[in-house]
């Protein structure tokens, strides 16, 4: 039997690999979602650190000289005010993820080294001292860090105060020694308790996030689907006639733009069944279904009309006339399909309803002539199929 402890174990364990990088996410898409965020999260850490740190440091730099602390304190401090103030300058021309935490990791370290040989030089471990450091440790949930960071850059400004209170011959006072080592460990489980809390709660908002937008973009590509086809439909169309005219224009070529419908639809839909001519719909759109749906696509106007994009070479009207003839093949009784279609020449700034009235003359004509062909302008070729 599991028990909620061990259950509650199991539950961390398993998320480690996810708390230790802030950067690793279960899916791939999902971490390429996260990447962009990440990045301006961390810049804006960064700056947030080197100011927080930088007011820090310039107190202590005034609190030394009105207490004449000493030229030691007052020139310390005096640096890494200025060093945090460079990488708060930094911070915005720096782009990559790495090199971002890397200034940050930089600063805090730094800032603990400078600390460590102060207090060598000055032989006590001031107060002034002992607030830096629980300091230091505190700055570090202002960064976005998994927990591989911060753990890191804790554990080497530990490192650094354990090695000059303890592994060096300079004698400190034993109350000062353990007021570090409860004030660093203090803080630095804190910090790292609030890093790990933080990560959880950023990595399930980009999750929520992500879910969303994919949602919408999913509902919206739905709201623009004509569900018995699959075809776009007439609000794609409106939407997105000028992008597919221009992304034609700048390949340097032509697109082609026209207009179809089944002849006599409705009779055969009264003799036939409504199923019949759903079926008739179906394959119509199944023979255009080659068109990669950007560039060139097939979109449901209602009824049994359609428009379609194609690109004006290598030869649109054989194209078409073979999608025709595929849309019939394997329906009994096969039905026939009129059309126009038109080129739309990269040098005229074509609107859609332009274009729509010009087609539909064609489409027109097709049907005056008989209906079972193609009336086409601007194209070489015949005008039947």
């Amino acid at each position: 039997m599991i028990t909620p402890s061990f259950a509650r174990t199991r539950t961390l364990v398993g998320r480690l690999p996810q708390i230790w990088s802030s950067t690793r996410f279960a899916a791939p898409d999902l971490a390429d979602y996260a990447t962009p965020h990440i990045a301006r999260e961390t810049r804006q850490g960064v700056a947030l650190l080197a100011l927080a740190a930088l007011l820090f440091l310039a107190q202590a730099c005034a609190f030394s000289i009105w207490f004449d602390l000493g030229r030691g304190y007052i020139h310390t401090y005096a640096l890494l005010t200025a060093l945090a103030l460079h990488i708060r300058l930094s911070a915005s021309r720096v782009r990559d993820v790495q090199a971002l935490n890397l200034l940050a990791m930089v600063l805090l370290i730094v800032c603990a080294a400078a600390l460590v040989l102060l207090a060598r030089e000055s032989g006590r471990l001031h107060v002034v001292v002992l607030l830096s450091v629980a300091m230091l440790h505190m700055l570090i949930p202002l960064m976005p860090w998994g927990l591989r960071e911060a753990a890191l850059t804790s554990l080497a400004i530990y490192a650094m105060f354990t090695s000059l209170t303890f592994f060096t011959g300079l004698r400190y006072d034993h109350v000062e020694q353990w007021a570090l080592q409860y004030t660093m460990l203090t803080t630095s489980l804190l910090a790292l308790a609030l890093v790990t809390r933080t990560l959880c709660l950023r990595k399930h908002d980009l999750v929520l996030r992500f879910r969303l937008e994919r949602s919408s973009a999913q509902m919206a590509v739905l709201a623009e689907r004509d569900h018995l086809t699959g075809a776009w439909n007439r609000r794609f169309l409106e939407r997105d006639f000028r992008r597919v005219v221009a992304a034609h224009a700048a390949r340097g070529e032509d697109a082609c733009f026209g207009l179809l419908d089944i002849d006599h639809f409705k009779p055969l839909n009264d003799t036939y069944g409504h199923r019949h001519g759903d079926s008739v719909l179906q394959a119509l759109a199944a023979a255009f279904a080659d068109l990669d749906g950007t560039s060139e696509y097939l979109v449901r106007l209602g009824g049994d009309e359609f428009a379609f994009v194609l690109a004006g070479a290598p030869d649109p009207l054989a194209r078409l006339a073979m999608m025709l003839e595929a849309a019939g093949t394997g329906i009994a009784p096969a039905p026939t399909v009129s059309a126009g279609m038109l080129r739309l020449d990269a040098a005229t700034d074509w609107s859609l309803d332009a274009a729509y009235a010009q087609a539909d003359e064609l489409l027109y004509e097709a049907k005056r002539a008989g209906g079972a062909c193609i009336r086409q302008r601007g194209l070489a070729g015949g005008g039947a199929r």
